[in-house]
């Protein structure tokens, strides 16, 4: 049996450590702050608690098999209403595919789509798919030099579609921003 590595092995810095952080942050705190930003455009908040409130609401969200906490932050106790700040990335994208009545790309919610296919619930789409294959199944949180490149493209392209349908100047906003965090020197902070 080999000898577990020790724990400067595991905590050292590497530039494949790096990788996975910056492609990390982009889907998490981008896909999430993109994708509540478009669900807020198309169910806007103050229209959000009549939206819940409706009985056809509560039979597509019954039909979606929310987990209990999903529903818990949609209804967190009777007569109050969830608020979309409250959402994570994966609420966020069964809501915009069900309430929100996108229609389902080509390979479906869950298949990474086609990358020919960039229409707004594509882009949902590979925001989740990609969220879910980088950060819960990459159990070593590396990304290599040779994949990073391309990953980082394709997420980069999705979110600025995704902006882009909110608004030009948010398109522009989000271009800058992801330019530079992927110039950006990461902070010991941001290593550990």
């Amino acid at each position: 049996m080999a000898a577990a590595p020790g724990p400067d092995e595991v905590l050292r810095s590497t530039s494949g450590k790096d990788n996975f952080q910056r492609v990390a942050r982009l889907l998490t705190s981008g896909g999430t702050t993109l994708l509540r930003e478009i669900f807020d455009q198309i169910c806007p908040p103050s229209n959000l608690p009549t939206i819940l409130k409706n009985p056809a609401t509560k039979k597509q969200l019954q039909a979606a098999k929310l987990f209990k906490p999903q529903w818990d932050c949609l209804y967190p106790s009777p007569g109050v209403y969830g608020k979309s700040s409250d959402f994570d990335i994966t609420l966020l994208s069964r809501l915009l595919r069900t309430i929100c009545n996108l229609i389902p790309p080509v390979m479906g919610w869950d298949a990474l789509p086609a990358g020919t296919d960039h229409s707004l619930a594509a882009d949902v789409a590979r925001i989740k798919y990609y969220r879910n294959s980088v950060c819960h199944v990459n159990q070593n949180m590396e990304i290599t030099d040779d994949e990073f490149p391309q990953l980082w493209q394709e997420i980069r392209g999705a979110l600025l579609r995704i902006a882009g349908q909110i608004s030009l100047a948010k398109k522009t906003e989000w271009k800058e921003a992801i330019d530079n965090f992927l110039q950006e020197h990461l902070t010991a902070e941001d290593e550990r």
